[in-house]
């Protein structure tokens, strides 16, 4: 098999597995080919992201590649009126646009690099965000907004989502639910309808109801967030990870909730929440200044007290770390950055920094910090971060 077919046959398999249509004997294939050496493992996780976040790259890698044929059939959904809205239709060529994209990334590839001196230049992340609404229509956030819905208001501006009641009766009875989506390489602010304040870091989502009804307001979270939660002692705030929640009548806290860390970690700033465990059905209450750490495979939790502020900079623009190990830290860049890291050892994963920087410095100047040590070595090559202890 020449290479032209070979990396087409790779751009397939890894659109499979995103469909979750891969055969085992393909699985097999696909993960030797991965794991041959260290640029295909790189490679593949670049290619096999969540594909909701190609939403905000296809444009550019489709103009690269001068696909006009299906990038006209995509820009006719992406820019719909004014307001930009995706149809859902856009998901019809989700497939074909995965492999036409994972297939050009070969090509790119394979053409010889000049060698050059220029470093890789990272901008920080910035305010983008998807909002996904109940009947399937799709907006990106990146220009003003306005809509309304029955009794309700939806306006977008300058990194800010508000959902405003507008006083009139609503002939709503159906509950309906809007989700929105920080790619990596972002953050946004959401206002519910109850009054309620969210900040939401890079690589999060949370769905939520336009308009709260019912026992109690439940909202539903992946990845981290900070809420500062309109007080309502009859009507308590809920906010739901799979088989944990936190509930809360009025109060402030942070949530590290992602899919692919191993706790969920809940930092109180003040108020109280009472954290349960559903499955085991096991619950702890905090006080300010508390921190409760649960995992979610075995159900180990622990509570201590905690300088909240180290939790809870990031939604001040700042990167904070105390006494953490680099592997940790990275994490945090990684999805700021909108980067991949790779430890090229694993000495260098549990050397341990301390720093208060700007959440929006440029990259090379945080890795410049961080390397100041001469502790760590970086290199950088396109979005990939090579990373090996010093002797």
């Amino acid at each position: 098999m020449n290479q032209l077919n070979s990396s087409f046959k790779i751009a397939d398999l890894i659109a499979k597995r995103l469909n979750g249509k891969l055969s085992l004997e393909e699985g097999h294939f696909l993960d030797e080919w991965k794991y041959e050496n260290k640029e295909n493992l790189d490679l593949y996780h670049k290619l096999s992201k969540n594909p909701e976040t190609n939403y905000f790259k296809n444009e550019e890698q489709l103009e690269e590649v001068k696909k006009e044929e299906i990038w006209h059939k995509i820009n006719t959904n992406l820019q719909e009126k004014k307001t930009r809205r995706i149809r859902t239709e856009f998901l019809k060529y989700a497939a074909s646009i995965i492999v036409i994209g994972i297939s050009t990334f070969f090509l790119i590839n394979s053409i010889p690099e000049k060698p050059t001196n220029r470093i890789a230049h990272i901008s920080p992340g910035k305010n983008q965000a998807l909002l996904m609404r109940d009947k399937g229509e799709t907006i990106i956030l990146d220009e003003f907004v306005k809509l309304k819905e029955d009794g309700l208001e939806i306006n977008n501006t300058e990194g800010h989502l508000v959902y405003k009641n507008d006083n009139k009766t609503s002939t709503q009875e159906k509950i309906t639910y809007n989700s929105i989506i920080i790619p990596k390489g972002g953050e946004y602010n959401l206002t519910l309808s109850d009054g309620t304040k969210i900040w939401l870091n890079s690589n999060s989502k949370l769905r939520y109801p336009t308009k709260f009804s019912g026992k109690e307001r439940l909202v539903e979270l992946e990845g981290e967030a900070f809420f500062d939660v309109s007080k309502n002692k009859d009507f308590p705030f809920v906010v739901k990870m799979n088989d944990f929640q936190i509930k809360v009548l009025g109060t402030s806290f942070n949530v590290n909730a992602y899919n692919d860390e191993k706790e969920i970690i809940t930092t109180l700033v003040e108020g109280r929440v009472e954290v349960k465990d559903q499955l085991r059905n096991q619950k702890e209450t905090l006080l300010p200044n508390e921190q409760f750490c649960i995992n979610k495979h075995n159900g180990d939790f622990k509570k201590t007290h905690v300088d909240t502020e180290i939790y809870t900079a990031w939604k001040n623009g700042r990167l904070v770390f105390q006494n953490e190990r680099l592997e940790d830290i990275m994490i945090r860049l990684s999805r700021w950055y909108n980067v991949e890291v790779f430890f090229l050892n694993n000495e260098s994963k549990n050397l341990r920094f301390t720093g208060d920087l700007t959440r929006y410095e440029d990259f090379n100047n945080v890795l410049e910090m961080i390397g100041f040590t001469n502790k760590v070595k970086f290199s950088i090559k396109n979005r990939s971060v090579l990373i090996e202890k010093l002797n």
